[in-house]
């Protein structure tokens, strides 16, 4: 299971060595799974391949949806046609539609055994989502200039994780009681842990390599003074200019 993120990053690659290499990985995992003598209820390794199967659904519709609304929007890089631009959006309201189906109605099991991953990752991503939209909201309106729509956006996202975590939590589902919801979700203070340790770590490292580089850097020379000949050829640049503009 650990060389299934290698395996896909090496298929999705640009040169055709990786692609091959990359679905050849892939085609052996499948051999691997398909061959093992234990059903996939029997190892964590198989909750975790059921978990992930169930969710492609979803996890599709999102990156297209993604994919289809940035690139048909005004982009510079490999723009698609504007009319593909609400088909996108239309994926990523049933992606998340999907999800919530999943989340209230329809708890992925293997032959009427629920998954018992599914708890600790709905809490985590919820967990993940308040916290990387509500950051991001910030950090748009911080660095970003005319940003109010995307910093809206992104703190009604955080809020909504919240509000339905906080359902979660205290009503639970129709599968599951409010306690499990709040069993599992002790888990998520790990994740919420090594968020904070992680960016904090990386927005110090940030700074100590800018400091040392700025700190290593040669003291600029002076600049000599334009000579009369420049001065009056960038006067004639800028008055050309200048009356064309005008």
């Amino acid at each position: 299971m650990f060389l299934l993120p290698l395996g896909i990053g090496m298929a999705i690659a640009t040169e055709r060595g990786r692609r091959l290499a990359g679905c050849g990985l892939l085609l052996l995992i499948a051999i691997a799974i398909i061959s093992h003598p234990e059903r996939l209820d029997a190892s964590s390794e198989g909750w975790s391949l059921h978990l992930l199967i169930s969710l492609i659904g979803p996890i599709v519709a999102l990156l297209f949806g993604i994919w289809f609304a940035l690139f048909s929007g005004p982009i510079p890089v490999a723009p698609m046609p504007r009319n593909v631009r609400p088909f996108g959006f239309a994926l990523m309201i049933l992606s998340l539609s999907w999800f919530c189906w999943m989340l209230f109605e329809a708890r992925p099991a293997l032959d009427g055994v629920p998954n018992p991953w599914w708890q600790h990752l709905a809490t985590s991503l919820l967990t993940s989502m308040i916290i990387i939209a509500g950051f991001a909201a910030a950090f748009v309106l911080v660095m970003g200039d005319e940003r109010k729509k995307e910093a809206v956006i992104m703190s009604i996202l955080s809020l909504a994780s919240f509000l339905l975590l906080i359902y979660l939590l205290a009503e639970g589902t129709t599968s599951d009681d409010p306690v499990f919801w709040r069993s599992s979700s002790w888990g998520t203070l790990g994740d919420l842990g090594g968020m904070l340790f992680g960016g904090g770590f990386a927005l110090m490292l940030f700074v100590t390599l800018v400091w040392l580089g700025e700190k290593r850097m040669a003291v600029p020379s002076e600049v000599e003074p334009l000579s009369i000949d420049e001065s009056t050829r960038v006067k004639e640049i800028l008055k050309e200019n200048l009356e064309g503009g005008a």
